[in-house]
């Protein structure tokens, strides 16, 4: 996961140095930086970058365009991450030659930079993540899961704590025949993280649920309350209304009364499975993942049918 949110940022420009530094660590990247090509290549020797934006007009012995040349360094010395070449004057020269000599991107310096910025990042940071999920072997994949939720929970920085949780859910449901991940929205101002997920379990058991099941996460250091409960019936009723299923994901804990609400406001037709920090435990450590969301599952189930106690891990 390390590599997954490590930027490389080449640029001279103090002021963009600072704007960058500010959106993308707000995102929870780790962020470095370059200010000549020597210095770049320096870093582009270093392994583990996801993504390197660099700057056309960097200045050099090279000219005005330097930074275009490292395009092509970047693909040879850090192919595992995606270059996306930023510019005030996107010609049609300059963006041609970035992506032959192997650019993933390009960013304009425009009234929009800031949020083009974090779309952008994310999507090359996506692409690298799933290309290194799909290379992992199922040793490698469990490695990574353990290390990950122990990096959960040692992490004070709520941001960082969002891309490691979602690294984490996305190895989870990796292991899981028939999950595949959609999509995912990260609003750090919120503290959630939503996951939108496809049914195709081969499994009798899920091939009953909704084409589509909802995961929210909350990197919280603290409990969820009720207040999270009902804003996701909102969201099932809402935006993501062919989801008649949620996993509610909390290695916070959960309160008591969210469990309470739970049972006495039970949806028909919509199911919320609560995951606390045991429930995580249980999950990383069991062999078989699909059995133990069947019995969570179930567990929520009986609750809300039955409106008996419902044993969680707070």
């Amino acid at each position: 996961m390390k590599g997954d949110a490590r930027i490389l940022i080449i640029d001279d420009d103090k002021a963009f140095l600072e704007l960058y530094d500010e959106v993308l660590s707000a995102d929870g990247y780790q962020v470095e930086t370059a200010t000549s090509r020597a210095q770049a290549l320096e870093r582009l020797d270093t392994p583990g970058f996801s993504v390197v934006l660099i700057d056309q007009k960097l200045q050099g012995p090279g000219g005005p365009d330097t930074g275009l040349d490292l395009v092509a360094e970047t693909a040879r010395r850090a192919p595992g991450a995606k270059a996306i070449l930023v510019t005030a004057f996107a010609s049609r020269e300059a963006i041609e030659r970035a992506f032959r000599e192997g650019a993933y991107d390009y960013l304009e310096k425009s009234a929009v930079f800031e949020a083009l910025l974090r779309v952008k990042v994310r999507n090359a940071v996506e692409a690298v993540r799933e290309r290194r999920m799909a290379s992992m072997d199922d040793d490698e994949t469990e490695r990574s899961i353990r290390s990950t939720w122990d990096a959960v929970r040692t992490e004070h920085d709520r941001n960082r704590k969002g891309l490691l949780l979602e690294h984490l859910t996305a190895l989870l449901l990796k292991t899981i025949p028939g999950f595949v991940r959609l999509g995912s929205r990260l609003s750090n101002e919120l503290e959630e993280l939503d996951l939108l997920v496809q049914n195709a379990s081969p499994d009798p058991f899920w091939q009953k649920e909704s084409p589509y099941f909802l995961v929210e996460c909350k990197n919280w250091s603290k409990h969820i309350g009720t207040k999270e409960l009902r804003d996701l019936w909102g969201k099932m009723d809402g935006r993501y209304d062919r989801c008649r299923l949620a996993l509610l994901v909390a290695p916070g804990g959960i309160a008591e009364t969210v469990h309470q609400l739970q049972l006495q406001n039970a949806k028909q037709s919509k199911l919320v499975v609560l995951i606390g920090p045991g429930d995580l435990d249980w999950l990383i450590a069991g062999p078989d993942r699909s059995a133990i969301l069947k019995e969570l599952h179930q567990r929520a189930v009986s609750a809300a049918s039955s409106g008996g106690d419902m044993e969680s891990s707070l």
